[in-house]
């Protein structure tokens, strides 16, 4: 249980980085440089998910003697459904809910954290 907790709070706090690192990113290339929200969205979250993979590679799960190549396919394969899983929250909740579009990120973000942990934990970097 104390594993599973410290584990929880490592990638919690390399979740926090990414956050960080995906909004400023969003940001900067919609409200600075005037591109379009989705594809902010979509680059933004695919440096964030980047950087995740290195933070929680080493230091979060401690996996310095793998095969990266395996890990590498399994994350791209989470990522791409987490792409797809955020635009998809991201479109329903300021289309249809019309919730504001940061609001509507920040949920979905929350959500698909979930879901990372869970296939980062059981798929892409287990024992």
């Amino acid at each position: 249980m104390i594993n599973f907790v410290l584990t929880l709070i490592k990638f919690s706090f390399s979740g926090a980085i990414g956050v960080a690192i995906n909004f400023l990113i969003t940001f900067i290339l919609k409200e600075k440089l005037s591109c379009n929200k989705y594809f902010s969205n979509s680059f933004a979250l695919t440096i964030a998910l980047i950087i995740n993979f290195l933070c929680n590679k080493y230091w979060t799960y401690s996996k310095f003697n793998t095969i990266i190549c395996t890990e590498v396919l399994r994350f791209v394969f989470v990522i791409i459904i987490s792409i797809i899983m955020n635009h998809l929250i991201v479109y329903y909740l300021t289309k249809t809910k019309k919730i504001k579009f940061y609001f509507s990120k920040i949920i979905a973000v929350f959500l698909v954290f979930i879901w990372n942990f869970c296939m980062h934990t059981l798929f892409t970097f287990r024992e």
